[in-house]
This record gives structure tokens, C-alpha cells and sequence, in this order.
């Protein structure tokens, strides 16, 4: 068996002042997006910039370019000063993970959900007598059988008044347990990162568009290549940064024209059936543009028809007389979401077929201690990860036990979040290059599937409540960072186990920075003035929607199985016609999220990408490709610069942020 490309290469690892760098930008990373996702969007995603809510957040890539000016200038005294591209890439995801933690991927969802559904709790939405009473106290920072707005959560939704003092006990225990689940499956998504890896780095090859930018940027990017295609990088750029510039100074000074980023194609529907259609957002997203550029093209095609084809459903639904209701929480009807959920069964199933020849090689290695050197430049070894997985999964059902969930009801929950919305979304990521991740979707949806809501029961809806807030919902998770570091380990020949150990030493301390940092915000500010998202409606819709259920019908609703029983069966289609026919256009990916809401808010850029990428390809073949490629890469350069600069200017005037619709 042959080893591993990185032992042939013979790559260095990272000295230790890569990491004391790493940890130090994560460090600031998780104060400027804490502030900026809490304090500078006060009035939620649409009047701000949001610096950690995607998987390649522009907080980071803000710290790579701060840190490459440094390495250029340290290179310049010494050349042993300098950075390496390895050391260069550990840094890098270092900064997304504190990013993340201390935006959707953890803190800014986490906290407001703990405090929020006590202080958002009344006699009339009755939560304390039929939910909150079910929780343990270690679950929560206040007393479940306690009254509503008690000084814990009061304080942290109203701020302290004078003399009062942050209760840092009252967090420290709920925060530890959170912890250790959040842990828990971090590292269960370290391992199933491993063990798939060679399957999607080096036997699929997948794109992974999110790794590209930055590779570019720590390789030297285009500065060493012609005077032309350096040229159409900085013509790329110019593009969005003057776009949003417009539009940042139009909000300064209404004088300055304005140019439309966003708006609502169906506030031009006026009769039906085109009013009973679901939201059809026109986005202006340049770096999404760029992304879908150096996609395949039916990855590119199927991302922006499958938001057209699933629009077409609502009008012949709407002929037919259908009576539309929505998926839970979701922005799509009910018959939509259920495609979804059987599409990404079919997905995962998939999946696992494509990968048999790895998986079993994988299993004899496991077993057997056969092909030694497989696994050789992994983050850890195969058996490590193997038996990592079983046993943290283990361990998170536990976990979810003891808050007084049903122990086989656990372990549907989290099997279902793991492997069909993590995995799954994890997948849209490598091969997709989606920024941000959100499904139709919950384990909940899923066992909607075989039996009725109701009968999950108080137990085990008031512990989940808190779970949907924190992490399902919007799973904005770290596995797609693994996926996307190790892919870049690559690039940039870094050895796998020193990107483990960069991992290993800034996700938990940036988790305890973030939660340090927003209780501070929160307290001294006082959540009711900051974010309506994280503070307002994220913690007021689980425990609504708990309630909903255990007051509503007891009837099984048999449309569930129906459709999704048409959204697996049309996938696994779908995944026929591409094996079979290699002219097959669309992509089964496209089908899983084509409804969901990073579809709607990027379908119109997927398109643009996919038309300039398509008509360069037919009329200048693959060297016209290529000769483009520097001007696109410079459209995700630009808009994430334009980003990182109006978030400081509106952080620091106060002013109104452009519209830049990355999340």
C-alpha cells in the first residue's frame, strides 16, 4: 500500500511560535467578531456584517492577511523570520475555529439560549410548568423550578445596575457540561474527518473552494505569476470593493448613489398561483460568484436549477389547490422539507457506498493492522478514530441521558445530527463550497418520519429545545474546518498531526474566551440592546415550538413518510443518471439543499459563476479557464476585504453597514 504524498515530500512541521501566533490571533479573532456579531449588529444579519458566521470567516481572513504583512516584514530583517505556508496554515484554521466558537459555531447561539428561556418565560407561554421544570440544575445558569426572570438571566438580558456584579458562579457549571458535549462531538467530527479524508481529498478529489484563496494567498498567490493575471486579480477585487464602497458612503451620505444588493423577486407577484410561491431572494454575492467559478460545472448548474425546479413544485401545487404550510422553522413548505430529509438519507447512504473501497481498507487496518503506513500522516491513527468515534458517541447519548433524555430517543437524535445534517453539510462544503450551512431540517424532522412529535414527551423536548438553539438548527460546526484544514495540509505540505495539535490547543481555549467575552458584552450592555437573532428570536422559538407540540394533535401525519419517501427514491436516481451517463447535468447535492436557505441566497451568484465559467470553457477552452481564474479569485478577495473594512468602519462611527450578503 503506498504511503501517503506528504512522507514522500517530506514536510516540516510547524515551529512553536506558529502556534503561540495562532493562539494569540484566535485570541483577538474571538474579541473582534464577539463585539461585531454582538454589539455592531445589534439589529441582527441584515444592517451588519457578520465576521464568524461562515466557514471561511472574514475575521480570519482578515488575521492571515494582518499576519502575511508580518511575515513579508520579518522576512525582510531576516529571512529565518519569516513564516512557512505550513505555519502559515496553522494559524489560518486556528482563527476560522475562533471565529467560529465565537460566533454561530458556539458562544453566540449557546449563551442567549441558556439565559433566554427563562427570561422570556410567562404565565401565559406556560414554559416553567410544562418545560423548563424537566430540566436538571446543571443544565441551565438558573433554577428550572425557580420563577421566571430570575437575577441570573434578568442582568444578562437587562445589564447590571450599579454595585452589581456578574454571576460567574451561576454559568460556571451549565458551561462546563455544555462544554463537554460541545468537546465531545468536536472530536467525533475530528474522527470521522480522519477516516474519511483520503476518501475525499485524494480518491474524489473534490474541489474544496473554500481552501483556494487562502492556499493562493499563503503560496505567494498571483504575485509570482505574469504582469496580465496579476492584473485581473486587482481588476477582480476592485469590483465588489467599489460596489459596497457605493453603498457603504450611500448610508453615510444619501447623496452618493446606491447600487441594489438584495431584494425579494416575489414582491412582484401580485396574483396567484405566483404569490403562493416561497421566497426568491436576488443576491449580488461576488465571492460566491468566484466560488462557483472553480466549481464543476453540474455543482455550479444544479446549485442555482434546484432552487428554480423546487419554485416550480409551489406553482404546480398551487394549481392543484395544495394547502401550503411550512417545514418547522424553516423557510420552505412542508412537503419541500421532507424531500430534503429523504434526500439527505439518500445522500449519506451514497455516501458510504462510494466510499466501500476506502471504508474497507479502513476496517482491515482497524482489524487487522494491514496496510501499514495508511494512515501513517493522518490526524491520528485509523484505530484512533475508530474506536474515538464509537466512544465519544457513546458518551454524547450519555450526555444527553443525563439531561433527561430517553437514551434510544439520544441516540436517534444525535446519529441523525451527525451523519445527516454534519456529514451531509459537511459535504456541501468540501464539494459545494457553501460559505454557511443551514438544512431543512432537524433530527426532530426526522423522526417526524416513523412517529408522532407528541409522543417524544416534556422529557425529552425540553433538553433538545436547548440543543436546537445551540447547535442544530444552524450547525455552523467545526467538522467542515477539519475537512478544509486537512485539505490544505496539502497545498501547503503540512504534516497532518502538527494541524491536530493547532487544533487540540485553540478550540478549547477559544471556547473559554468566547463564553468570557459575550458574558461581559452581555452583561455590562444588556442583551435586549444587542442582536435580535442571538437575543430575541433564537431563544424564543425551540421552547414555542416544544410547547406547540405538546398541545397539539396526537395524529400522525402520514405526508411526512410521503415525500420523504420521494426525496430518497429521486436521489438515488439522481446518483444513477451521474454514474451512468457522464453528460448528466445535474447533481444530487444540488437536490438536498437546492430549497434551503443558502440556496436562496446564493442561487443568483451560483448562476453568474456557472454561465461566465461555461461560455469561457465552450468558446476559449481550458486555457481561457485558467487565464480568468486570478479575476475571480480576486471577486472573493475584494468582497471579503470590502467586509473586514465596513465592519470596522461601522464599528467605529457607528454608521449603517453595507449589505453584504455572505451569511
Amino acid at each position: 500500500m503506498a504511503t501517503d504524498n506528504l512522507t514522500t515530500d517530506n514536510p516540516r512541521s510547524p515551529r512553536a511560535a506558529a502556534y503561540i501566533i495562532g493562539l494569540i490571533l484566535a485570541l483577538i479573532v474571538c474579541v473582534i467578531v464577539g463585539y461585531s456579531e454582538l454589539v455592531a449588529s445589534r439589529g441582527g444579519s441584515g444592517d451588519a456584517i457578520l465576521l464568524g458566521a461562515s466557514h471561511m470567516p472574514p475575521a480570519a481572513i482578515g488575521a492571515l492577511m494582518a499576519i502575511l504583512l508580518i511575515s513579508a516584514l520579518l522576512k525582510w530583517i531576516h529571512p529565518v523570520l519569516g513564516l512557512r505556508p505550513a505555519e502559515l496554515a496553522v494559524i489560518y484554521v486556528m482563527t476560522v475555529c475562533g471565529a467560529l466558537l465565537s460566533s454561530f459555531g458556539l458562544a453566540a447561539q449557546l449563551l442567549p439560549n441558556l439565559a433566554g428561556v427563562n427570561y422570556y418565560a410567562d404565565p401565559s407561554n406556560e414554559w416553567r410548568t410544562m418545560l423548563l421544570s424537566r430540566l436538571p440544575a446543571w443544565l441551565v445558569p438558573f433554577d428550572p423550578q425557580g420563577p421566571e426572570k430570575q437575577f441570573v438571566t434578568r442582568a444578562y438580558y437587562e445589564g447590571l445596575r450599579e454595585g452589581q456584579h456578574i454571576p460567574w458562579g451561576d454559568w460556571l457549571v451549565p458551561l462546563a457540561a455544555w462544554s463537554a458535549l460541545a468537546l465531545l462531538m468536536f472530536f467525533l467530527m475530528a474522527c470521522l474527518a480522519t477516516l474519511l479524508r483520503r476518501q475525499w481529498v485524494d480518491n474524489e478529489k473534490l474541489s474544496f473552494p473554500l481552501v483556494q484563496l487562502p492556499l493562493e494567498m499563503m503560496e505567494g498567490g498571483v504575485s509570482t505569476r505574469p504582469a496580465s493575471e496579476r492584473k485581473l486579480l486587482w481588476i477582480g477585487a476592485l469590483i465588489p470593493f467599489l460596489f459596497h464602497g457605493m453603498n457603504g458612503l450611500h448610508n453615510m451620505a444619501p447623496n452618493v448613489p446606491q447600487f441594489r444588493s438584495w431584494f425579494i423577486l416575489n414582491e412582484y407577484f401580485v396574483a396567484k398561483p405566483w404569490t403562493d410561491i416561497q421566497g426568491i431572494p436576488i443576491a449580488i454575492t461576488f465571492s460566491v460568484i468566484g466560488f462557483a467559478y472553480l466549481l464543476p460545472l453540474d455543482v455550479s448548474f444544479s446549485m442555482w436549477f434546484f432552487l428554480l425546479f423546487f419554485r416550480f413544485q409551489d406553482l404546480i401545487g398551487s394549481y392543484l389547490g395544495y394547502q401550503f404550510d411550512g417545514m418547522p422553522l424553516y423557510p420552505a413548505s412542508f412537503y419541500v422539507g421532507y424531500q430534503a430529509v429523504g434526500a439527505a438519507v439518500a445522500v449519506c447512504l451514497s455516501l458510504v457506498w462510494l466510499a466501500k473501497p476506502h471504508l474497507k481498507l479502513v476496517w482491515e487496518r482497524v482489524s487487522l493492522g494491514k496496510h501499514k503506513g495508511l494512515d501513517a500522516n493522518e490526524m491520528m491513527s485509523y484505530r484512533t478514530a475508530f474506536v474515538g468515534a464509537i466512544v465519544s458517541l457513546m458518551l454524547v447519548i450519555a450526555w444527553c441521558w443525563l439531561a433527561g433524555m430517553n437514551v434510544l430517543v439520544a441516540a436517534f437524535m444525535m446519529i441523525c445530527f451527525i451523519f445527516l445534517v454534519v456529514a451531509v453539510m459537511s459535504r456541501c462544503v468540501a464539494e459545494v463550497g457553501l460559505l454557511m450551512l443551514q438544512g431543512l431540517f432537524r433530527p426532530i424532522d426526522v423522526w417526524a418520519v416513523g412517529a408522532t412529535r407528541i409522543s417524544l414527551g416534556a422529557g425529552n423536548l425540553a433538553p433538545m429545545a436547548l440543543m436546537h438553539g445551540a447547535f442544530m438548527r444552524d450547525p455552523r460546526t467545526l467538522m467542515p474546518v477539519f475537512m478544509d484544514g486537512l485539505k490544505l495540509s496539502d497545498g501547503v505540505k503540512l504534516p497532518r498531526r502538527s494541524l491536530a495539535i493547532g487544533l487540540a490547543l485553540a478550540i478549547p481555549v477559544t471556547m473559554i474566551a468566547a463564553y468570557v467575552i459575550h458574558l461581559l458584552i452581555a452583561y455590562n450592555r444588556g442583551g435586549v440592546t444587542l442582536n435580535t437573532w442571538f437575543f430575541g428570536a433564537n431563544p424564543t422559538l425551540y421552547m414555542g415550538e416544544a410547547r406547540g407540540i405538546l398541545l397539539g394533535p396526537k395524529t400522525f401525519d402520514v405526508r411526512a413518510p410521503a415525500f420523504f419517501s420521494v426525496g430518497l427514491l429521486f436521489t438515488f436516481f439522481l446518483y444513477f443518471m451521474r454514474a451512468r451517463f457522464w453528460w448528466w447535468p445535474f447533481h444530487p447535492l444540488g437536490y438536498a439543499i437546492g430549497a434551503s436557505w443558502p440556496a436562496m441566497v446564493y442561487w443568483v451568484a451560483f448562476f453568474m459563476g456557472w454561465l461566465c465559467k461555461n461560455l469561457l470553457l465552450r468558446y476559449g477552452g481550458i486555457r481561457a479557464f485558467r487565464m480568468f481564474r486570478p479575476l475571480f479569485l480576486g471577486l472573493i478577495f475584494g468582497e471579503f476585504a470590502s467586509a473586514i473594512l465596513w465592519a470596522a468602519i461601522t464599528a467605529l462611527a457607528g454608521s449603517l453597514a453595507p449589505m453584504i450578503p455572505l451569511t
